[in-house]
């Protein structure tokens, strides 16, 4: 895949950010979207500029220091995911993707895509959390099994 990333570009905290346009090819698709990111700053490096600083630690969908927007979507176009577990399959060939960083005030630009997490983490550490109601535990008898079908569940137990 040949693709070209609308990077966001900031020196510093306090410093003026733009967009920046990396044309990246050759992309597998099925390579993760860090994965591809790391592809793009070795040929970065290798042409002597600076690459692009972005957060990442487990790659698992676990820790969460990967949260970037990908085309004005959180972590991308699939629901569900962290960045990490993005593939590059989910983009077509040409297209241009437009990555952010993580905009909201509690977490201010350190560099490029890298945000400030102190206020989520001090939250983490008081032993804070978010909870989401998730409704209530489904009855068991929700969904009838007819008569026949539990006979020939149990009888293939036997």
């Amino acid at each position: 895949m040949n693709l070209t990333l609308k990077i966001w570009r900031q020196p510093g905290p306090d410093e003026k950010g733009q967009f920046v346009n990396y044309p990246v090819s050759d992309v597998s698709p099925d390579s993760s979207f860090l994965e591809m990111m790391d592809v793009l700053n070795e040929q970065l490096v290798e042409k002597g500029d600076e690459p692009v600083a972005f957060d990442h630690d487990c790659r698992e969908g676990i820790c969460g220091m990967c949260s970037m927007y990908i085309n004005g979507r959180p972590h991308g176009p699939d629901d569900a995911i962290t960045t990490c577990q993005l593939h590059m399959r989910k983009f077509k060939d040409g297209e241009t993707i437009t990555i952010e960083p993580w905009r909201a005030k509690p977490f201010p630009v350190i560099k490029d895509l890298i945000v400030d997490r102190s206020s989520f983490d001090e939250i983490i550490q008081a032993g804070g959390f978010v909870s989401v109601d998730t409704g209530g535990v489904p009855d068991a008898n929700a969904i009838p099994i007819p008569k026949i079908d539990a006979d020939l569940a149990m009888d293939a137990a036997a």
